[in-house]
C-alpha cells in the first residue's frame, strides 16, 4: 500500500479542502507559534549565541510555544465530537499563548483566539454544516 507523489498530494489537498475555517485557523496558529519560534531563537543563537543568563528564560518560552502551538495544533480534533470543548480548549490556549509565550506566542495566540470564536460561533455561520 505504497502511495506515489502524486497520489498523497491529491490526498492532502482534498483532506484541507474539507475543513472548516476555524479549524483551518486553529492549525495556523499553532504552526505559527511552533516555526516562528523555533526559527527566532535559531536566529539569535546562530548570531553569537545567546548569553547564560538569558537561556533560562528562553528555554522556557521556546517549551511553552512548541507545547501549546502543538495543543493549539491538535484542538479541532477535539471539534469532530463537541465543537464547544475544541473552541474552549483553543481558547484557554490561546490565552495562555498570548500571556506567556512571547512574540511567536503572541502571534500565534491572537490567530487562535480567532479560530476559537469562529469555532464558537460555527453553528450560527451560514457555511457551517449541519449534521
Amino acid at each position: 500500500m505504497t502511495q506515489s507523489y502524486e497520489t498523497a498530494g491529491r490526498n492532502a489537498m482534498a483532506d484541507l479542502e474539507n475543513k472548516q475555517p476555524h479549524e483551518l485557523l486553529l492549525m495556523l496558529g499553532g504552526a505559527l507559534a511552533i516555526l516562528l519560534s523555533v526559527l527566532l531563537y535559531a536566529i539569535d543563537w546562530a548570531q553569537g549565541g545567546i548569553a547564560a543568563s538569558q537561556l533560562a528564560s528562553l528555554t522556557t518560552v521556546l517549551v511553552i510555544d512548541v507545547v501549546l502551538g502543538a495543543a493549539l495544533w491538535v484542538s479541532p480534533k477535539i471539534g469532530h465530537k463537541n465543537l464547544m470543548n475544541s473552541a474552549i480548549v483553543a481558547g484557554v490556549v490561546s490565552i495562555v499563548l498570548l500571556a506567556f509565550g512571547g512574540l511567536p506566542g503572541t502571534i500565534g495566540g491572537v490567530i487562535g483566539l480567532l479560530g476559537a470564536i469562529l469555532a464558537a460561533a460555527n453553528p450560527y455561520l451560514p457555511w457551517s454544516k449541519h449534521t
